[in-house]
């Protein structure tokens, strides 16, 4: 028998959640371990008793998308204790990277058993760190993708919309914050290479897809130890228009505008020439502004079941 911590997210899968939820928690005692359930009404207060429970624990299970998955993350980095990933959420960026079930509970707890039976994937995370970043710890760790740009604008508003819900709120977001766009001015240091320029988006990947499956970095690595910076140049509003379905196949990044670097530690901070950066998001959740600091952090989370990198294969 494992001591399992649970935290549901009754909201996810566009109020889907805590079916799922309650359905995960059912089978897992069901199947003779111990549950106790985490879930505290919001996501910090429930990232802070996950953290005060972490001696008790043999893993903790998370159930819902890819904003479960980054409280989990900032839950279990660089600890000893694995997390497991029930994808029952929106966006699954996560859990796709690593090959995890999505919207199935009982073939997601069976990859969790195998994980408390030794299938543990070791992975990298990206460290966030910067004066606003939203933790008390001044820091975040990220699975997938952060990015500035365009896209975090239409994150922002989408969040602040209680209707609709699910992917069309972002639909609603989109036609709101493309006619507002003005290129965006930056600073960006990787790895020692400085360059200021304009551009529409800035992201840095640790895993190869954001967004809900979109792929904004196709080479990059759970397992490599570096992180890819990806910076799509200034463009017109018709343009983004045009390079957007590019995502779905990752074929934007064979585009003029697209820049891929590979990196170990990466700066982005405002510069002039250019409308503010929006504030980042990672994993789908809200961090901070600018200036912030990444880099590749190697092998800072055990993942019950995962198999890195399965989007590659």
């Amino acid at each position: 028998m494992s001591v399992l911590g649970v935290i549901t997210n009754p909201t996810a899968g566009s109020g889907r959640g805590q079916r799922w939820g309650a359905q995960a928690v059912a089978a897992l005692s069901g199947r003779g371990h111990r549950v106790i359930d985490l879930s505290r009404g919001s996501w910090a207060a429930s990232l802070e008793e996950a953290r005060r429970r972490h001696p008790e624990l043999d893993a903790l299970v998370v159930v819902g998308g890819d904003g479960m998955v980054h409280l989990g993350v900032q839950a279990c980095a660089g600890s000893r204790l694995p997390l497991g990933i029930v994808a029952a959420g929106s966006g699954n960026d996560a859990a796709m990277s690593l090959g995890l079930p999505l919207h199935d509970v009982e073939v997601s707890v069976a990859a969790l058993e195998r994980g408390l039976d030794g299938d543990v994937a070791r992975i990298d995370l990206g460290r966030i760190d910067g004066g606003g970043v939203a933790d008390r710890k001044g820091r975040r760790y990220f699975a997938a993708v952060l990015s500035m740009g365009i896209d975090a604008a239409i994150a922002a508003y989408g969040n602040r919309l209680r209707f609709p819900r699910g992917p069309l709120k972002y639909k609603v977001a989109t036609a709101r914050e493309l006619p507002r766009f003005r290129p965006y001015g930056v600073r960006i240091e990787a790895d020692g290479e400085t360059w200021e320029q304009s551009c529409t988006l800035v992201a840095v990947a640790n895993g190869p897809v954001f967004g809900g499956g979109l792929c904004i970095s196709r080479d990059s690595s759970l397992v490599d130890g570096s992180v890819e910076l990806v910076v799509a140049d200034a463009v017109s509003r018709r343009r983004i228009v045009q390079l957007f379905p590019k995502l779905y196949d990752g074929s934007v990044l064979d585009e003029p505008e697209a820049r891929v670097v590979r990196a170990k530690r990466v700066r982005i901070g405002p510069a002039p020439g250019g409308a503010p950066l929006p504030a980042a998001f990672a994993d789908g959740e809200l961090v901070g502004p600018a200036p912030l600091d990444i880099r590749a952090e190697r092998g800072a989370l055990q993942v019950l079941g995962g198999r890195p990198d399965s989007l590659r294969a």
